[in-house]
């Protein structure tokens, strides 16, 4: 965790930002208040890409007939 001032902050904005992409940044302000920088998910990035995947020896028209099997039998 870093912590830094505001007035440390307002001086390195890009070096803060930079290191909030690895560590957990705390910025604290003159009243003693905190608050926490953290980086939002890059743009074109997946939700899914820390998703391990697996490999299955099934087509995508299979995974469709069998998706199609299951609703009629709903």
């Amino acid at each position: 965790m870093l912590v830094f001032h505001v007035s440390e902050f307002t001086k390195n904005t890009e070096k803060v930002f930079n290191a909030a992409l690895t560590n957990e940044v705390i910025i604290k302000n003159n009243d003693g208040n905190s608050y926490k920088l953290l980086p939002m998910e890059q743009k074109g990035k997946s939700p899914f890409d820390n998703i391990p995947r697996i490999k299955l020896d099934i087509t995508t028209q299979e995974i469709v007939e069998i998706l199609q099997e299951c609703r009629a039998g709903i």
